[in-house]
């Protein structure tokens, strides 16, 4: 029996598979080692310049910040944190980085000085990349480094270093701006950098764009739309641009405008949800659920699109496809007090009495907020995703970076990860966790064990 699972959880997995002609970069902030502490915004501007810069290069795929600061989160490091070596190797293993670069700069205004730092996470070697100039030079100076590290990370390149350093990609006041404008956390003071960026650099795309996410994150989604749409149809940020925009459209409940973005976009898990719940607020029950069944056959340990199918079954009095959805939801997300109200009402319209009072009663146990709904209309619970990354797990963790996950992370380790989420009831978090272990360690017992109890626990729905 375990065998059979195994080869269904290898083969849910199969065709999901990680571009072999792409490699991982991880950049962190470069340490400022002058005596200056005004210089202090370099250090992330120069690792910014670098990720903008690689993230437009076929052939690579650079982390954002973004990505890196969740990273830091989850082991508890400050965001302003100078990593050490060892911290910076970890992370980079854990993200699936081929390539994690780190650096300093140093010097005075007519003698500055950037050297990067790449290590190659394969060979466990490392390589240095010193560029001389002048302060006045940052950028110019941080494109030399990004083109160096390109062809170390992609020896066959095409892109010509004149490419990148023919001329800075931004005047220095507006990257200067920029950089001071995403490192404060005033969302004032950051919006008032970034549109001193604008204004002194009209089409500056990453400062356009973060200035639209501010404008969403305090719900004003007209002005967000403004500011995105201002980002050129050509700039390696315009589909995160127009997923944005999706997302504007819908708060603003123009759910045609919505549509026709999403449908534009590829179809991700992510959007493929979006594109569902805009089908379904503009009334088109046939299409959300087709979005959703598209949704799951792309990521079948995703909960949302389980959840949002469910929900609409049950506006619809569909019970029976409510009643399955709901179910496969709460397989892979067991402790959501939504799934489980809506589950138990599901029942209760069913006649299955006694599986409703149990259900909303374990609901009411994990949210004070399911007590209010049952004297309430039936709440709005559509589920959105807000993640702006357009890429699959698949793409990054092929059997090559897993095994040299497993370098730093040993069996113990990631069992005890996946136990926690099985802890937790983060069901599907911990098949993916357990197919990737066993991509490294099929022969083991105690992975073998937790996929039992796992799916032990998903046949008690």
């Amino acid at each position: 029996m375990r065998r059979i699972l195994i080869y269904l959880l290898l083969t849910l997995f199969g065709t999901v598979q990680a571009s072999a002609d792409s490699s991982t970069i991880l950049v962190f902030p470069f340490e400022n080692v002058t005596n200056d502490r005004t210089l202090d915004w370099i250090d992330e501007g120069i690792s910014q310049l670098i990720i903008e810069r690689l993230q437009q290069e076929r052939g690579t795929l650079t982390f954002s910040r973004e990505e890196r600061l969740g990273a830091f989160e989850k082991l508890g490091i400050p965001e302003t944190t100078t990593v050490s070596r060892a911290t910076a190797l970890k992370l980079g293993w854990d993200m699936g980085a081929d390539h994690v670069v780190t650096g300093r700069f140093a010097g005075t205004a007519d003698n500055f000085q950037i050297v990067a730092r790449m290590i190659d996470m394969d060979a466990g070697a490392a390589t240095e990349v010193t560029i001389e100039g002048k302060l006045q030079d940052v950028i110019p100076l941080s494109m030399s480094v990004a083109w160096r590290i390109l062809k170390k990370a992609v020896p066959d390149t095409v892109s010509p270093e004149a490419d990148y350093t023919a001329r800075p990609p931004v005047p220095r006041s507006a990257f200067e701006n920029y950089i001071r404008g995403i490192l404060t956390q005033d969302f004032q003071k950051r919006s008032e950098l970034l549109q001193t960026a604008v204004r002194l650099h009209p089409q500056y795309g990453p400062a356009l764009f973060e200035l639209g996410r501010i404008s969403q994150l305090q719900r004003d989604f007209k002005e967000s739309n403004q500011w995105l749409q201002r980002i050129s149809e050509t700039s390696y940020l315009h589909r995160q641009a127009s997923f944005l925009m999706g997302l504007n459209y819908f708060y603003l409940a123009d759910y045609s405008r919505a549509i026709t973005v999403f449908q534009t976009l590829p179809a991700v898990y992510d959007v493929l949800l979006n594109l569902g719940a805009a089908f379904s607020q503009n009334g088109d029950a046939d299409s959300a659920a087709d979005a959703w069944r598209r949704a799951i056959d792309t990521d079948s340990l995703a909960s949302d699109a389980f959840f949002n199918w469910g929900y609409l079954s049950l506006i619809k009095d569909d019970l029976e496809s409510a009643a399955r959805n709901l179910t496969e939801s709460l397989k892979l997300r067991g402790r959501d007090s939504e799934a489980l109200f809506l589950l138990g009402r599901t029942y209760e319209k069913l006649g299955r009495l006694e599986e409703s009072g149990k259900a909303i009663a374990q609901a009411s146990r994990l949210s004070q907020r399911v007590d209010r709904w049952l004297t309430q209309p039936l709440p709005k619970l559509e589920r959105l995703a807000t993640s702006t990354l357009f890429r699959s797990r698949g793409e990054i963790w092929t059997e090559q970076r897993l095994i040299r996950r497993a370098r730093s992370q040993d069996l113990p380790a990631w069992l005890e990860l996946i136990q926690m989420d099985v802890d937790l009831y983060l069901l599907g978090d911990a098949l993916r966790e357990l197919h990737d272990l066993l991509r490294v360690f099929p022969e083991s017992s105690e992975a073998l064990s937790l996929l039992d109890e796992v799916r032990r626990q998903q046949n008690m729905r």
